[in-house]
Parts: C-alpha cells; sequence; structure tokens
C-alpha cells in the first residue's frame, strides 16, 4: 500500500480508495500573518453566528497555531496594525503564537523542531511548503485561507486520496551533494507539473544516506513538483532525529506496489551540484554541466533545443564560465537549518566574502541560531562579512528585506525563482544548496564544486550529458502559447454556437502561469480583496492584456483568461483566485491546473474549465462559451469544440453552493435542525 493511503487509512480507521473525497479532522492547522488574517475576515464574513465560532475554536484550541514568520519584524504600520488584531484575537481565544524572538522561526521548521507535529500526524497549514512535514512521516500538506477558515471552526478539511509517484534511492551522495541538489535534480526530471496532484513518495535503499535535514529539503520542494504531500517512511534515520523518548507508528513502503502510477529510479551517487536557473524551480542544471556551457556559448549559443534561462546569464559570465552575483541568501524553509549553517561556516571560517556581494544568512529558526551561537558558526559567518538576521522568511518572498534591483543575480537557498517574486521583474535569482551559495559569496561567481572527473569521464561524456538535459528541457516545455491578433481570426463556422462576437474574450498565457505573475507578492499585504483585481497578471508579459484591462476599468466580465499546463503553480496564497473572481471574470480555462490554484479556486466558487489540448488551439481575441448542457467548451470563432473534464460530485456540490463556506454553512444548519 502506498504511504498516503497508510497515512489516511492510520487517521479514518478504515480502507480508503484513490480519489475518494474525505472529511479529514486534522492534528494540527496553522497560518501565517496575512493567510490568518484572511481566513479570520471570511469567518466574519461567513454568516456563522459569534456562539457557533466560539466555539469551534475553543474545540480547535490545542491543535491550532499562528506563526508570524513572513513579515516579522513587521516593516509598515498597516502590517502592524494587521499584528496587534490577530496577537489580540489569538489571546482571546487561547491559540498558541509563535511571534518575533522566543521560540519563533519559519513555520516549516519550528512546527517539527517542536514536537507539534509527529509521525502520522494529519497537518494542514495555510502556505504550500506544508508539505515539508512529510519528511517525517506526517500527512502534511497546504491549504488556502478558505480551507483554513473552516477547519479552524470544523476541526476538519476536505481531502481527495491522490495517487503516488514513487520516487526510489539507491547509492549515496558524494562529497559536496545535499538534499536540494537532489530535489532540484528531481524536479528537473519530471517539472514542476511531474506530480500534479499526487504523493510523492521516497523509498529505496538510498534512503539510509539522506540525513533528516536532505529529506527536509525533498519534501519542502515536493510542491514545486506540484505534489500534494512528500512523504517519507518510519525508519532508522528518523528514529534517530527524535529519540527513544518519542512513540509513532510505522510506515513503510512496498517498493513492488503496483498502486503506485509511477516510479522514478535515481542514482544518488550520479547526482553533481546543481541550480535551478531563472524563472523556475525545474530549470535545473549541474554546475559543472553550466560552466561547460558558459565557456564554449558560442558552440550552444542559438541552438532551438537551449534550454531556458541559460542565455541571459550568458551574456553576464565571464570567460571562464562563472556567473558574477550580486547577493547570496541562505536561509529559508528549505534551507535554513543548522547543518546548512555548518556548511556555510566550513566554507566561510577564516575567510571574507567577496567584495560587493552581499551575504545575508537568516537560521529557519531561532532554535538553530542559538545553537549556531553556542558552536561559534554566527561568529565565523559574522567575521567573515555576512548579515545575519533573526529567524523569518526573509528574501524568499521578496516583501521586507533582502529585496533585489532591476538587473541583479542572486543565488538563494530557497525554494522559487519566479520572475518578480524576489524583487525587481529583471532581477535573477538561481537556486541552490548552501554549499554552493556559500562558494559563490566567498568567490564572487556561481561556479562548479567539487571534482568533475566524478561524473564526466571527458569533454564527449560532459557534450553528451548537456544534449540528454537540452533534450528532456525541450520535450517537456517545447508547446508555446498560441497568440494572434483579431485579423487572424477566422469567421464562425456554421452552427458553432454563435457569431464572432459572442461569447467571452480570450486572452492567452502560457504554461506554468505561477501564482505569483497571477499576483505578485508584494500585492498581496493589500488587505481589501476588491483591490487584488488591479493587479492580476501584472508580470505576465502580455502588454495588450493589460492595457485592455485598464481600460476597462479591470473588469474582466465578457474576457476570460486561458492558460496552458499546470495553472496556478505556486504560492498556496488564496489572493491569485480572489484577484481573478473580483474581476468579474466569469471563467478560467487551462490544458490543466495546479493543485492549491484549483482547491483554493473550488473554494471561493471560481470556475475552472480543464480542457487538454484544446487549450493550445485557442488563440488570443477567439471567443469562448461554456455550454454545460453538452459538457463541453466551444471556440465561437473557430467553429471547434472541446469536452469539459466533468467535476466530482463533491466538487459540483462547492460550486452549486457558491463554495466552501457556504457549503459549510448549509451543513451546520442541517446538522442544527436535526437536533
Amino acid at each position: 500500500m502506498t504511504l498516503v493511503k497508510q497515512l489516511f487509512e492510520h487517521k479514518l480507521g478504515r480502507p480508503v480508495s484513490t480519489g475518494e473525497v474525505v472529511d479529514l479532522p486534522f492534528d494540527l492547522c496553522w497560518g501565517s500573518e496575512m493567510t490568518v488574517k484572511w481566513a479570520l475576515d471570511i469567518l466574519r464574513d461567513s454568516g456563522f453566528d459569534d456562539a457557533y465560532i466560539a466555539a469551534g475554536l475553543a474545540a480547535q484550541r490545542e491543535k491550532t497555531a499562528f506563526v508570524f514568520d513572513h513579515v516579522v519584524p513587521t516593516h509598515t504600520a498597516s502590517m502592524a496594525s494587521i499584528l496587534v488584531e490577530l496577537r489580540r484575537f489569538a489571546r482571546e481565544h487561547g491559540i498558541k503564537v509563535f511571534d518575533v524572538g522566543y521560540d519563533g522561526g519559519i513555520q516549516h521548521k519550528i512546527l517539527i523542531e517542536q514536537g507539534l507535529i509527529r509521525p502520522g500526524d494529519v497537518a494542514v497549514g495555510a502556505d504550500s511548503h506544508s508539505c515539508t512535514a512529510g519528511a517525517i512521516g506526517s500527512l502534511a500538506t497546504g491549504i488556502g485561507s478558505t480551507d483554513l477558515a473552516m477547519a479552524l471552526v470544523r476541526g476538519s478539511c476536505w481531502m481527495r486520496v491522490p495517487e503516488a509517484t514513487l520516487v526510489r534511492f539507491r547509492g549515496s551522495l558524494r562529497p559536496h551533494v545535499q538534499g536540494k541538489d537532489v530535489a532540484l535534480y528531481l524536479c528537473g526530471l519530471i517539472g514542476v507539473h511531474g506530480a500534479v496532484y499526487r504523493s510523492l513518495e521516497f523509498g529505496g535503499p538510498g534512503l539510509a544516506s539522506l540525513a533528516i535535514t536532505d529529506r527536509l529539503s525533498l519534501s519542502n520542494m515536493a510542491v514545486e513538483m506540484g505534489a500534494k504531500y512528500g512523504l517519507f517512511p518510519t525508519d532508522a534515520v528518523l528514529a534517530d532525529y527524535l529519540g527513544d523518548e518519542v512513540e509513532y507508528p510505522s510506515f513503510t513502503i512496498d517498493e513492488d506496489d503496483a498502486e503506485y502510477v509511477d516510479v522514478i529510479d535515481i542514482d544518488l551517487g550520479l547526482i553533481e551540484p546543481t541550480v535551478a536557473l531563472p524563472f523556475s524551480p525545474d530549470n535545473a542544471v549541474g554546475t559543472h554541466q553550466l560552466q561547460h556551457l558558459l565557456r564554449n556559448w558560442g558552440e550552444y549559443e542559438g541552438r532551438e533545443d537551449l534550454m531556458t534561462g541559460v542565455a541571459p546569464l550568458a551574456r553576464r559570465a565571464n570567460e571562464n564560465g562563472e556567473i558574477p552575483v550580486d547577493q547570496v541568501f541562505i536561509g529559508s524553509c528549505t534551507n535554513g537549518h543548522l547543518e546548512d549553517l555548518r556548511v556555510v561556516a566550513d566554507v566561510l571560517r577564516g575567510r571574507r566574502v567577496h567584495e560587493g556581494v552581499r551575504t545575508i544568512v537568516i537560521p529557519a529558526s531561532q532554535k538553530a541560531y542559538r545553537a549556531a551561537m553556542k558552536e561559534g558558526l554566527i561568529d565565523v559567518l559574522i567575521e567573515a562579512g555576512c548579515y545575519v538576521e533573526s529567524s523569518s522568511c526573509g528574501p524568499c518572498i521578496g516583501i521586507k528585506s533582502g529585496v533585489l534591483g532591476k538587473g541583479e543575480v542572486a543565488i538563494f537557498t530557497s525554494n522559487r525563482n519566479f520572475r518578480g517574486r524576489c524583487g525587481d521583474v529583471d532581477a535573477s535569482v538561481v537556486l541552490a544548496s548552501p554549499a554552493i551559495a556559500a562558494r559563490a559569496a566567498l568567490t564572487g561567481v556561481l561556479a562548479p564544486i567539487g571534482d568533475r572527473g566524478d561524473y564526466y569521464a571527458d569533454e564527449d561524456a560532459m557534450r553528451a550529458g548537456i544534449d540528454e538535459l537540452f533534450a528532456l528541457h525541450a520535450a517537456r516545455e517545447g508547446r508555446a502559447p498560441l497568440t494572434g491578433g483579431t485579423d487572424e481570426l477566422p469567421v464562425a463556422a456554421p452552427g458553432a454556437g454563435g457569431s464572432a462576437d459572442g461569447g467571452s474574450l480570450a486572452w492567452v498565457f502560457g504554461d506554468h502561469v505561477n501564482t505569483d505573475v497571477i499576483l505578485p507578492g508584494v500585492f498581496c499585504q493589500i488587505p481589501d480583496p476588491a483591490e487584488y483585481k488591479k493587479h492580476i497578471m501584472a508580470h505576465a508579459g502580455n502588454q495588450p492584456f493589460l492595457d485592455h484591462y485598464a481600460a476597462s476599468g479591470h473588469d474582466l466580465r465578457g474576457s476570460v483568461i486561458v492558460g496552458g499546463m499546470n495553472f496556478g503553480c505556486g504560492s498556496s496564497r488564496e489572493n491569485a483566485p480572489m484577484g481573478i473572481k473580483a474581476s468579474g471574470a466569469p471563467f478560467v480555462v487551462a490544458h490543466s491546473f495546479a493543485r492549491i490554484f484549483f482547491r483554493n479556486a473550488l473554494n471561493i466558487g471560481l470556475r475552472l474549465v480543464e480542457v487538454g489540448d484544446f487549450a493550445y488551439e485557442i488563440r488570443e481575441g477567439d471567443r469562448l462559451v461554456v455550454d454545460d448542457e453538452r459538457g463541453e467548451l466551444v471556440n465561437v470563432t473557430r467553429g471547434t469544440s472541446a469536452p469539459i473534464t466533468p467535476p466530482s460530485a463533491f466538487e459540483r456540490e462547492l460550486l452549486t453552493a457558491g463554495g466552501l463556506v457556504a457549503y459549510a454553512g448549509a451543513q451546520v444548519r442541517a446538522e442544527a435542525s436535526a437536533v
């Protein structure tokens, strides 16, 4: 049986089937500053009476936490006022708060570190990287603010039992290679859509060589591959980490389980130090490969299968194939562990960071910070010229500290490098391990670490490896969005369901449109969701759309957004679908949708229309109509149509009710009338 089924059945005490939707009680739910703020606003406007809300909060008090980590210490008066409100609410209802200092830090670190999440627990957090706790055998996943609001008073969340992919490791990591390198390698292998709505499960004999911090990085980045969960079995490595005093159930992997829809075999010894180039975590390349590419740029420039992200950095590279960097950030929920700080300190001990390279180090928790101080690591880092900050998310979200300026290149040990996420849209973030980041801070350039001979016998082997890499990226990313002005549009065919001016006007975007594109993070601090619509698709690069949208007064009634594969990937922030809904858009069309975006949209009653490859046949300016009677999307302009992926019975119930809040309200009223 897959790990995800074992965990569902452990919690529910009964068998489950793949695809089944269940009401799943949780052991811990939590949110951060703005996700909690939105959840409380949703509760306030939900129509539930105060007594019901108070009783629900009291029932969940011991398994609820507010973790302030994204913008603390805060930087604006408006955010400070929001935090005043949240702290007061927590005091009134006896909810545990992790705040500035004390035992605070990043939610995905401290909740595990302090024993609030244990193996076998169901843990739901209003942040996409809540899947981190899968590293210790917890059924942990990210949810949105509407989910959080209902969980706070209901004690459960609706969950669909997902399919599972098994990643089977063998061998062991070479020197200088960390779990982050493995995560980036795997993301590059399967893409940011490779495990959408699946449980990504890790097994094989190579697990014994992966420390808990390696596992935390892998589970943390499972969401970057679209996964709902990133699960490890409970084995000897976990037992050593938790200690003998902690008791928990056993969850093991049957590697011959036919229920796995995919099995990926990986030799850990073949993974070289790896980075992800702008602007996607799956834009992965080995550091030796990258240097070879840049040294021999004339050989590769202009190739049709050239992987994205290389060309802009090639213009900045020196003759040795090294890329000068402006800033290095070491920290985040992915790589701010004490073990990561030790790696960095070993590189920088007795040395100085390169002149002009701002090096920001932020431990993921105050506990890790204090331990690093006792070991003398903080002194090493400060003496080396690093800026060491108290535990928080820091530059990762590009809101408060370490924000990048126009044209800058930075190395981050965090988990996302979307355009504009960490500062100016013309800044570039390369994702890397602490070992690579520390070397870049010291030398001022992104360059390989380790012995190239461990991975490539000669130049021919290197070129063959790069050709394989290019082929992988070309196969995965080769589908370009189809656009075109109205001068290219044919007359609608007879019987197509309307004339060329009927239906909703299509605005076409590409694959993997992420939430930082749909609504850039800097606007997510706005407390009024009605304001979000002014900023949707601001970083999408579609100027005709932006001009039309501004001219319409930010009103998409009569227009529809069309995306490619994996629309809405990235953050669990509910602002993205909220902004689209506030614009008045009647629906969103895409080849496919990312899991958390799909869930959040469904929860707020935003209609999503999934049409597979038909999405790529839609041109900008086409007119689209949803025909529910026939169960199809009609392209009125072109006289074509495609079946719509039908919603499940539960999804239809949510949409019919108008979203999760209305659905839960109907349940509450039904329960009250039955008493």
